[in-house]
């Protein structure tokens, strides 16, 4: 499968059938947000805001003059006409306050409102880069701007209620980002493989300049290159015929991916791929920076040092470097040395540090009041079944309130704790993935041990976290000694190589659920494949639930598992109050994407599972439901 895919991706002219990953979800784009948008209060100002949405964080995915001169796949209109990027929910950039975009130098551009929020533009040297260091015309200078992705393009969302959106910052999006990808990736393979289009493209690329017929063989070489990167990066992620839809994403696949592509660039039929199949919901960003554990399986320490984040500086480094930063893994790396990259450090600092200011989002006044009896109740009912897992803040309100997150078995009861019983493969593929370490062989695991070094097979989490590690290194003129030392100590969190099994080779779905099932056995005492529960204030503006968005609402949270419903619509911003949630019947306008638990002969599609999070659910009248779900209103 995985040469044939490759193969498959790597052919030109493309296969008309390839047009079939554009023929699902997401072709018809919901109406246009309302006039009325208003920001939720969050504590942000209006700068911060801005800062937000606009910083690079260094990743670069395509050049900026390649994104708007880009056609759609199997068509003549912009790649960035808005209705075309409304179809995959990315939001479109606020018309007022905006007026320029930071690059990763000093510089500004004038803001670019066809560019959807959180794709932001980096415009930083590209002589000590790798892949993104293309050239394609007579006279180009090495700050050619690029277009990535910083965290709001994943977490910022829009509510509709009535005439009025409410955009909450840190929300989880409900943004396609596997569809997304998909269409630009098509789009560009057509472009160079269809002499018609690509005509067109290099006219508008050259438009206005002294172009020569050599700089229409730079630019076919330049693309080319660019194609056959994200074609060997679309085979080790390849999740067969899963499909995340809206607000879904594989993004430790993804990141262990990519870390799998950068330590063998040039030899991926001999990699070990991870297939990306275990989409989750993007996890809400307020309260992060008080939580001791991040991520859904409680994966990334969360560590302070002298108030500088050190753990999340590197498990955002690690994000970036997933999300299409640049980064050149040195072999034999000495120590203290680490690795080029594309990373903008004084960049990730501030989006953390901004962090810490925001606050959850409050249930808004323009929805129906909060029965304040009703709430009274479910706050009872919440101490009683809820709070051992979901920390109730002794402060509320504050932001320096620090939480220990509590972390569940994935798969089955041990030690004597209730397992959280959901779907399995999110926890189960960050424990099993494995790669071969190629250019990260025999380089020190942490860059301050001496002896332990990286051997020809190891687990992702060790290779991902050397290579954040080192990124941050290779950036060590921007590092203030006391962050030095906290990245350090995360790092020697990290599992060491052979802490976890290899799974090379367990290509079929059953071979790694058994896999996991026999690792966790071996070690029943000490659960390795969890999943964490933290504090919910602002859950209400979550949805959907379960951490792969498995679950429509709040009531259906509440509901014994078999009575959840088998499948629901997205793709709607339209709230609805009384359940909290997104409308959810396929009749909502915008609600494109079908998701279901089951196939169509009622077997569970692994991924998709809405089982567990069933503490006694069953023993919960109607009237307990309702009230637990308005107290859940007020957090």
């Amino acid at each position: 499968m995985k040469r044939f895919l490759r193969s498959l991706l790597l052919a030109a002219p493309l296969a008309a059938p390839l047009a079939f990953i554009l023929a699902g979800p997401g072709l018809t784009a919901p109406p246009p947000s309302p006039a009325g948008l208003t920001n939720a209060p969050q504590g942000w100002s209006p700068a911060e805001r801005v800062a937000w949405y606009t910083a690079t964080q260094g990743s670069r995915l395509i050049p900026l003059a390649w994104l708007r001169a880009l056609e759609q796949p199997n068509g003549t209109a912009l790649f960035l006409d808005p209705d075309h990027i409304q179809k995959f929910r990315y939001l479109p950039n606020p018309t007022a306050g905006f007026t320029t975009m930071a690059c990763a130098t000093d510089k500004t551009l004038p803001l670019d409102k066809t560019l959807p929020l959180g794709f932001t533009v980096d415009c930083q040297s590209d002589k000590p880069l790798s892949n993104t260091k293309l050239r394609w015309k007579t006279g180009q200078t090495d700050r050619e701007p690029w277009v990535g992705l910083n965290c709001s393009a994943c977490h910022t969302n829009d509510i509709t209620f009535g005439a009025t959106t409410i955009r909450v910052d840190g929300a989880p999006t409900l943004a396609d980002f596997q569809g997304m990808t998909e269409a630009l990736e098509l789009a560009m393979r057509q472009t160079a493989s269809n002499k018609e289009k690509f005509d067109r493209f290099a006219g508008k690329l050259f438009a206005g300049t002294k172009s020569t017929p050599d700089d229409a063989k730079m630019l076919a070489a330049s693309m080319k290159l660019w194609n056959d990167w994200y074609a060997k990066l679309a085979v080790l992620n390849d999740p067969g015929d899963l499909r995340y839809g809206f607000g879904r994403l594989d993004a430790i696949g993804h990141i262990f991916n990519k870390v799998s592509l950068i330590a063998t660039p040039d030899n991926i039929d001999n990699q070990i791929a991870n297939p990306a199949d275990a989409p989750v919901s993007y996890p809400f960003l307020w309260n992060v920076p008080q939580l001791n554990k991040v991520e859904w399986n409680g994966s990334a320490p969360n560590i302070d040092a002298n108030d500088l984040r050190a753990g999340a500086l590197v498990r955002n480094t690690g994000e970036v470097i997933g999300v299409f930063a640049d980064i050149t893994i040195t072999p034999k790396a000495g120590r203290f040395e680490g690795y080029v990259s594309s990373i903008n450090l004084p960049h990730l600092v501030g989006m953390e540090t901004r962090l810490t200011k925001l606050r959850p989002p409050s249930w808004p006044s323009i929805f129906p009041p909060i029965d304040k009896a009703l709430a009274d109740a479910g706050r009872g009912l919440f101490k009683r079944d809820c709070a051992s897992c979901h920390t109730i803040p002794s402060a509320p309100g504050s932001l320096t309130e620090k939480f220990t997150v509590n972390l569940q078995p994935a798969i089955n009861a041990v030690g004597g704790q209730h397992p959280v019983g959901t779907d399995m493969w999110m926890a189960c593929n960050a424990i099993m993935a494995n790669a071969n370490s190629g250019r990260f062989q025999g380089n020190l695991v942490t860059f301050l041990s001496w002896s332990d070094t990286i051997p020809a097979t190891a687990d992702s989490f060790t290779l991902t976290g050397n290579a954040a590690v080192g990124a941050l290194l290779g950036r060590k003129a921007q590092l203030a000694t006391n962050a030095i030392t906290g990245i350090f100590g995360f790092a020697k969190d990290l599992p060491l190589p052979g802490s976890v099994p290899m799974a090379a080779g367990l290509d079929k779905k059953q071979a790694r659920a058994q896999a996991c099932r026999d690792y966790q056995e071996a070690d029943s005492a000490n659960p390795k494949m969890v999943y964490k529960g933290r504090p919910l204030q602002g859950i209400w503006a979550t949805a959907p639930y379960m951490h792969n968005g498995s679950v429509a609402n709040l009531w259906e949270l509440l509901l014994p598992p078999a009575q959840r419903m088998k499948e629901f619509y997205l793709g709607t911003r339209e709230f609805d109050p009384a359940l909290v949630g997104f409308k959810s019947d396929k009749a909502t306008l915008g609600n494109e994407f079908r998701f279901r638990t089951q196939d169509d002969a009622g077997v569970t599609i692994e991924g998709n599972s809405n089982a567990g999070h069933d503490y006694g659910n069953a023993r919960l009248t109607e009237p307990q439901r309702r009230a637990l779900v308005e107290y859940m209103k007020t957090l």
